[in-house]
């Protein structure tokens, strides 16, 4: 099924297959339509539609998706658009919108894409806080932090995930997720306020993944330490460009990834399915 993919699709598809998060069963196609379907945690089900190209026929991609939902059997599925600032789903990529509409799929949760680029300032890192690498630390413990880091998130996703599957499945998913992406083992940390777990930081190959503080340490700032540190570290690698995203709405999020010297370079719109 690969090779019903144009470049560069096809070479990303393979190397998505090696990494085992994409199946040549995964991928359909129906006149010229495409799609594929990915998974951020290696060996799950896929959860992704992705190398979606609808073709010209909004009809025909709908179907296409309906089938594809139908063929794997799924509960819940996610389509990413993104477009450069200004632009918008129903003028710019208006038949892949109306192909997810018409198959289901609402379209729930706009993100900035944010990104700091070489030459610009590093912020600050005050010095507050210690940092443990969480892959060095009990899971549990790491999960047991992601559970407090989700009550009041202003975060779309960690909000339904914990009001459909509960706190602990979305801490558990979150820590596999985090864990099987690209980084070094002392990326992902832990900062401490003396012995009191403030939040996390989990920066991977390109990006700032994830970022979140406990409740009763919110509102002192320490966002900026994680967010300083998360940056700092990748910037010592040698990244040109660091990216994250955050929901339009997370107004305290998106103002320390601004502080921090992050640009907004465009949006996410995020469409979701979900059977009934």
């Amino acid at each position: 099924m690969f090779e019903q993919f144009p470049e560069p699709a096809r070479s990303q598809l393979a190397a998505a297959f090696d990494e085992g998060r994409t199946r040549p069963e995964w991928c359909f196609a129906r006149e010229r339509a495409r799609l594929a379907y990915w998974t951020p945690i290696p060996g799950s089900e896929p959860m992704i539609v992705w190398q979606f190209e609808p073709g010209p026929d909004p009809g025909t991609a709908a179907e296409l998706l309906r089938h594809s939902l139908r063929e794997l059997g799924l509960r819940k599925a996610i389509h990413d658009i993104t477009l450069p600032p200004g632009l918008t789903p129903v003028v710019d990529r208006a038949v892949e919108h109306e192909a997810l509409l018409a198959a289901g799929f609402v379209m729930e949760v706009e993100r900035l894409l944010l990104e700091w680029a070489a030459g610009s300032d590093l912020p600050d890192e005050p010095g507050r806080l210690t940092y443990r690498a969480a892959r060095r630390m009990d899971p549990g413990e790491v999960i047991r932090l992601l559970v407090r880091i989700s009550e009041g998130s202003l975060d779309h996703d960690t909000r339904v995930e914990v009001a459909t599957s509960g706190a602990e499945a979305e801490a558990r998913w979150m820590y596999d997720d985090l864990m099987a992406r690209k980084a070094k083992p002392d990326w992902f940390v832990i900062g401490y306020l003396g012995d009191s777990p403030v939040g996390l930081v989990a920066p991977d190959d390109h990006s700032i993944a994830y970022i979140g503080v406990v409740p009763e340490h919110r509102g002192h700032g320490y966002v900026n330490d994680l967010l300083a540190h998360g940056t700092r570290t990748l910037a010592a690698e040698g990244l040109r460009r660091i990216v994250a995203a955050t929901d339009v709405a997370n107004a305290p999020t998106a103002a320390a990834f601004r502080r921090a010297g992050y640009s907004e370079v465009g949006r996410l719109f995020r469409y979701y399915w979900r059977t009934s």
